[in-house]
């Protein structure tokens, strides 16, 4: 019984911590963003389009042509191999479309697209372009330099990108929590 009730408790707490540290998404607003954030991925190693860059790619297309957003910003550097995410990205998507677009092409990570981007943009609202699957972390970062953002996404539910995104939360976490006791 003491056991059980332990584990509840357990259970209880660790589900907390998660929703305390991966809110739900903030509610798209009914206003045109001055910005979208499209967050980077990187391409195959033959310097072909992965198949979450065409996505991501054809979601900001899309969100673009629904004119919720004014400039996009892709962030992304070249992390897996010589390829610029960004750049790579702002190709295929001015292939099929005219937009403004600003590259930012240094950052490594997701809390690194924030913090670049963010320099660039400023606090100003902002409309996060990912996967659903990325989203709930994604907009756990923005807030650190956001405030007034939301994502549009489009249906993630590859078993490696909720196993990766399963591993990268747990990281999120621990790292916000050796934030919290001064220890990151």
């Amino acid at each position: 019984m003491l056991v059980s009730l332990f584990l509840v408790i357990l259970i209880c707490i660790l589900i907390g911590i998660y929703y305390y540290f991966l809110p739900p998404i903030p509610s798209l607003k009914k206003q045109k963003y001055p910005y979208a954030l499209l967050l980077g991925c990187p391409s195959h190693d033959d310097g072909s389009m992965a198949t979450s860059q065409i996505k991501r790619c054809e979601l900001a297309i899309e969100a673009y042509q629904k004119n919720l957003f004014d400039t996009l910003v892709i962030s992304g550097g070249a992390v897996k191999n010589q390829y610029t995410e960004s750049k790579e990205m702002a190709k295929f998507i001015h292939q099929k479309c005219s937009m403004p677009i600003i590259c930012e092409t240094q950052a490594r990570n997701t809390y690194e697209n924030f913090k670049n981007s963010s320099r660039i943009t400023q606090d100003v609202p902002i409309l996060i372009l990912t996967g659903s699957l990325h989203a709930k972390r994604s907009c756990a970062i923005a807030k650190e330099f956001y405030s007034n953002y939301s994502a549009y996404t489009y249906p993630d539910h590859k078993l490696r990108h909720i196993i990766r995104e399963i591993a990268s939360r747990y990281i999120y976490i621990k790292i916000e929590l050796l934030k919290k006791a001064g220890k990151y």
